[in-house]
């Protein structure tokens, strides 16, 4: 069969341009050092690419937010530590100021060194990083802090409000602060429709989050000059709502009669829960008690009876399962449920959760499904009320005495979630003694705080709401000079420049108080610093988290697009070889025209 010469021309150009093709793609992924260059080429790999190839950009922006973050955190902790450095300063001051030595001139220049310091401290917080006012919260439009008034009466405000305003710092106009993705998965908290603060890294702070703000609990201070040593004294002090009234002697110094009126403010003041003759009980606000009952046990298969129990009553149980035996106070219930599920929760502080079961027909069954033994702890005996809602302690005392010879009972309350056992004696007046004895020494209800003098004379009291006021009690043969303290400022600033106003008054008793606070305040800085440092940590784990992140995300990205160079030049060769091969084929194949005999 004959085959036409142009079939073959053809047939050879074809084959021809595909090895020319085949070597030229092969030449271009060596140069390139790329799979290939359009997403049709390779679509399923393209696509795998692109989702990577997003991932890295992604992570980019992550340790570009990294930087900007460290950049502003570096900052933030240079100001606050400068802060930190003023305050000291300020204090050491201060302390010239108050040893009474300086004239009024030299107090003046003192005062004006303690403002200029206070003006620096303001301009060390009013930073702005990275296009944001760090310490402004939401506001990087004006400066946060500013202080505003004059020489007499300087205070710094907040946003335009003045910090001593509030004790809460969120109450302040744009109070938030702002945050950076840094790829830990920023979220929002549906309930408010902010941002989670553990989903991304704040890098502006709330200013007087920083500082402090709002006043101290409004006191008195003793001017202890105007004590007598060996006088007696008497002060009536109200304090945390009750009325106090002490005496105490005046020492041989300072100290010692700090030492005395703090003696009497601890006896009058630290008030451990009593019962009166007449049954009621003091020392809290809901004097609500509930007996304690002997539980209904089933004595042959051990099972509590919870439909026999109320929540006006208590039980105490002496449990036995796994090896181990423990003593269980718990409250009834409403409701069989109610009963079991209180029961439930006395027992996992008692032997731990998983290690039992309780069920609603009243048995305990141990790890091994084996039945708990089950005892009530004591013989209960019963607790009437009053008809003012007191204990009944002389139905106690009748019950008691009512008792065969050698026997006992167990009489108990529960009062403000704590046990209250009555020791019986012979006399109402002995149970009551004997019952506020026990209850004195168990510390089961803990200390109350009490007022205390400082050594300059001033009353404290770090209760909420401690405000304290006192008095001369009427009538005493001696009497003490002493003067309200309305309250100190609670941001750094303010009292630096209210240490200022105190030495420009010549008070050298309040300026060593200033010395005092301001000194305080240097530890409550430090746990600012101390956090922007654990903010500072957190950035350098999560910067070379997201470079391992980079890492496998550049090895992923070269296994789905990379060219693989050894075997890509092999082929090429092969390649090579076949073209030129298809070059010398055509001479044979294609006809020669009048431009191969052209010399």
């Amino acid at each position: 069969m004959r085959i036409a010469g142009d079939t073959i021309r053809r047939n050879y150009l074809s084959r021809y341009e595909t090895n020319y093709g085949d070597k030229y793609n092969s030449e271009k992924k060596i140069y390139s050092g790329r799979q290939f260059d359009r997403a049709s080429e390779n679509p399923i790999d393209a696509a795998r690419a692109l989702r990577v190839r997003k991932s890295m950009a992604e992570v980019e922006t992550y340790q570009d937010n990294l930087k900007t973050a460290d950049s502003i955190y570096t900052n933030a902790e240079t100001s606050l530590m400068s802060l930190s450095t003023i305050l000291q300063t300020t204090y050491e001051k201060l302390v010239e100021g108050a040893d009474g030595t300086r004239s009024q001139s030299d107090m003046n220049i003192l005062a004006m060194s303690i403002d200029n310091y206070a003006e620096e401290m303001v301009q060390s917080l009013n930073i702005d990083i990275a296009d944001r006012k760090v310490f402004g919260g939401l506001n990087n439009e004006t400066v946060a802090f500013k202080i505003e008034g004059n020489e007499d009466s300087k205070y710094l405000t907040y946003n335009g409000v003045a910090v001593n305003s509030s004790n809460d710092p969120t109450s302040f106009p744009y109070s938030g602060v702002s945050y950076l993705d840094i790829g830990i998965g920023m979220s929002t908290d549906k309930t408010n429709g902010r941002i989670d603060d553990q989903s991304a890294l704040p890098i502006t702070f709330n200013g007087v989050e920083c500082t402090g703000c709002g006043m101290s609990n409004k006191t008195a201070s003793i001017e202890l000059y105007s004590i007598t040593p060996g006088n007696e004294y008497s002060m009536d002090i109200s304090a945390g709502g009750k009325a106090r009234t002490i005496k105490f002697i005046g020492g041989n110094n300072n100290e010692e009669t700090v030492n005395n009126i703090n003696a009497q403010l601890k006896e009058a003041f630290q008030e451990t829960p009593e019962i009166t003759a007449d049954g009621q009980f003091h020392y809290i606000d809901d004097p609500t008690w509930y007996p304690y009952k002997n539980a209904s046990i089933d004595g042959t298969t051990g099972a509590i009876d919870f439909s026999q129990m109320t929540d006006k009553e208590y039980y105490s149980l002496e449990v036995t399962m796994n090896g181990k035996t423990k003593y269980v106070d718990f409250q009834g219930g409403a409701t069989v449920n109610d009963a079991m599920n209180n029961l439930t929760s006395a027992l996992n502080d008692a032997f731990g959760e998983g290690h039992f079961e309780v069920h609603a027909n009243g048995m305990i069954l141990d790890a091994g499904k084996e039945p708990a033994a089950i005892s009530n702890y004591g013989d209960y005996g019963e607790v009437n009320a009053t008809a003012e809602g007191g204990v009944d302690i002389q139905g106690i005392m009748d019950s008691n005495s009512a008792l065969p010879a050698g026997s006992t009972t167990i009489y108990a309350v529960n009062l403000g979630g704590k046990k209250v056992v009555f020791d019986v004696g012979d006399t109402v007046n002995e149970t009551v003694e004997a019952t506020n004895k026990r209850m004195a020494g168990s510390g089961a209800f803990g200390e109350p705080v009490v007022p205390r003098v400082n050594d300059l004379g001033t009353i404290i009291y770090e209760a909420d709401g401690g405000h304290v006021s006192i008095d001369n009690t009427k009538g005493a043969s001696n009497e003490f000079e002493f003067h309200d303290v309305d309250g100190y400022s609670k941001n750094i600033i303010q009292l630096v420049l209210d240490a200022g106003k105190m030495l420009r008054k010549g008070d050298h008793q309040m300026v060593a108080r200033y010395a005092d606070l301001i000194y305080a305040a240097q530890s409550n800085l430090s746990i600012a610093i101390a956090d922007l440092g654990t903010h500072s940590k957190f950035i350098e784990f999560n910067e070379d988290r997201l470079a391992d992140v980079m890492i496998n995300l550049k090895e992923k990205q070269n296994d789905i697009e990379s060219t693989d160079l050894p075997s890509e030049i092999t082929k090429w060769k092969v390649l090579e070889s076949v073209y030129n091969a298809s070059l010398q084929m055509g001479s044979s194949v294609l006809s020669q025209s009048i431009f191969n005999y052209i010399s």
